[in-house]
């Protein structure tokens, strides 16, 4: 039974475990990690770059702009050192003393102020689900017309399935126990094949693809590629007319960030129109959301195939950029969301705090040598007007006016490509062959032309998908390919791009240790 992978974190502290990263470390970056080691199947799918780049600085410390230099010679993506607040935390330390940083305080620091990636699991238990549909799909199949080798297993299934879903909709687990047993003794008779089920079959196997179909079926209703039920917070909310018909183990995932420390007061994104059935405390902040289903190929692949990939919060501030070009506007992307609490304070304002110093220090001065100096009423008067101006400046620190806070992977290349690499991760624990997409003629099977929605998901599940996916196949080292996914009636929507790591060892490695959460930068591993 597969669990749910961490999303982000230190990568460092599973070292022992990893091949020896190229270049010299010293025992004493090493140090900085010591402690109770976690084993390597614990390891979060992603991880900052920036952090790892950090552990691997060839100095003990250096000053805020070296930092920050450093950081982009190490490939580190500026995107990511905006979004983890590094930027501004370093720009705040140059302009407050710029005195050395070490190397084990701005780790300290990082930890606390980059954003903590979490995932939100909605589905149920999977093995009624799965077998009611698999029921329904042999059922649609008349086994005397098809190849004898596929005849008496359709035969089989026909009659013994109706026998695992009982009154109630409890599973008879002895039927089902039997089904596993007959189906594997069938595969090593007739193909040759052992444990199939639990073992899965070699995409090369000459095996008809009407076998490949239940046997992928009954495998995900053992809980192979399944996840804990006690890891989902509840149930899916959001399947019905968006999901493509077929496929089984219907999951809906979100992914949430809660804010470090200098970002704690922005606002909180509470959605609107996909609650999840959930509480704000398990949806908050929420950035990014993705509906996944199994299905099986043409080639007989068993894949995590993704419904859609969306973000309420990412696309309110999108359509208020278009809306603004419609009216002649011009709207920057940062200027949508909130304000944020990391931002550096305006030139203006930080010239006001220094005349605000100035005066104050007359006043001290006077208070000191001339405490009845007819000047006091004057600058004091003068040093409550620029303290006003300062708090009001203070209060609207930033360029955002939205109520929106700006959470990370802001377009929709950068957060579809977040949500496929973490698949991947998924999809290797879950020993699956791959994660594929839906395209843009399965989102618009139902939509006319004129729909506001079609015009949309041709960008979105055309190029801006696929430039998202080569992304992730650069990065994971999985094979970026195309196949077929048919809907139970046979209908096909064009070709479908899927990451494939099936016998890709080297992806599955890649995979397992972590993969670096930004398209770019980062440590690279042997």
């Amino acid at each position: 039974m597969s669990k749910i992978a961490k999303v982000i974190g230190p990568l460092r502290q599973y070292a022992p475990k990893l091949a020896k990263p190229k270049g010299k470390i010293s025992e004493k970056i090493l140090d900085l990690a010591k402690g109770k080691k976690t084993p390597l199947e614990d390891a979060p799918a992603l991880y900052y770059a920036s952090r790892e780049a950090i552990l691997d600085a060839p100095f003990e410390k250096n000053l805020p702009k070296n930092w920050m230099n450093y950081l982009k010679n190490r490939g580190v993506k500026d995107k990511e050192l905006y979004d983890t607040s590094t930027t501004f935390f370093l720009q705040e330390l140059a302009n407050t003393g710029n005195q050395p940083l070490t190397k084990k305080d701005f780790i300290k620091e990082f930890d606390e102020i980059a954003p903590n990636l979490k995932i939100v699991a909605l589905g149920h238990p999977t093995i009624k689900t799965i077998i009611n549909n698999l029921h329904k799909q042999v059922m649609k199949v008349d086994p005397k017309t098809q190849d004898p080798r596929v005849e008496g297993l359709y035969s089989y299934l026909q009659n013994a399935l109706p026998n695992v879903v009982g009154e109630g909709n409890k599973i008879n687990q002895l039927a089902f126990d039997g089904i596993v047993e007959n189906v594997n003794k069938y595969m090593e008779k007739v193909f040759g094949v052992k444990s199939a089920i639990e073992e899965g079959l070699e995409l090369t196997a000459n095996i008809p693809f009407k076998v490949k179909e239940p046997l992928s079926s009954l495998s995900a209703a053992m809980g192979r590629r399944g996840i804990p039920p006690t890891r989902y917070k509840g149930e899916t909310q959001h399947g019905g007319q968006q999901t493509l018909p077929g496929g089984d183990n219907y999951r809906e995932f979100l992914f949430r960030y809660e804010p470090g420390k200098l970002r704690k007061g922005e606002p909180v994104f509470e959605h609107s129109g996909h609650e999840f059935g959930l509480t704000l405390k398990n949806r908050a902040n929420a950035f990014v959301w993705a509906r996944v289903s199994d299905r099986t190929d043409e080639f007989g692949k068993r894949l995590i195939f993704v419904e859609e990939i969306q973000s309420d919060m990412h696309q309110r501030i999108q359509s208020n950029i278009r809306k603004a070009k419609m009216e002649g506007k011009v709207l920057k992307r940062e200027e949508g969301y909130a304000s944020r609490g990391d931002l550096p304070p305006p030139e203006e304002l930080m010239a006001n705090k220094q005349q605000l110093d100035l005066v104050n220090l007359k006043i001290e001065n006077l208070l000191a040598t001339n405490p009845r100096s007819p000047a006091l009423p004057k600058l004091n008067a003068e040093r409550e007007k620029i303290r006003n101006i300062v708090e009001e400046a203070a209060e609207k620190k930033g360029l955002g006016g939205g109520s929106v806070p700006e959470g990370p992977f802001q377009t929709s290349q950068e957060y579809m490509e977040f949500v496929a690499k973490y698949l991947l991760r998924m999809a290797k624990d879950g020993k699956y062959d791959g994660v594929a997409f839906a395209n843009s003629k399965i989102k618009n099977r139902s939509l006319q032309p004129g729909d506001r929605s079609y015009h949309g998901n041709l960008g979105a599940y055309g190029p801006i998908l696929n430039k998202a996916l080569s992304n992730a196949a650069k990065k994971t080292g999985a094979n970026l390919l195309n196949t077929v996914i048919k809907t139970p009636e046979g209908e096909i929507y064009g070709n479908v791009k899927v990451l494939n790591i099936k016998g890709n060892k080297m992806a599955e490695e890649i995979i397992s240790k972590g993969v670096s959460a930004y398209s770019e930068g980062g440590v690279v591993y042997a």
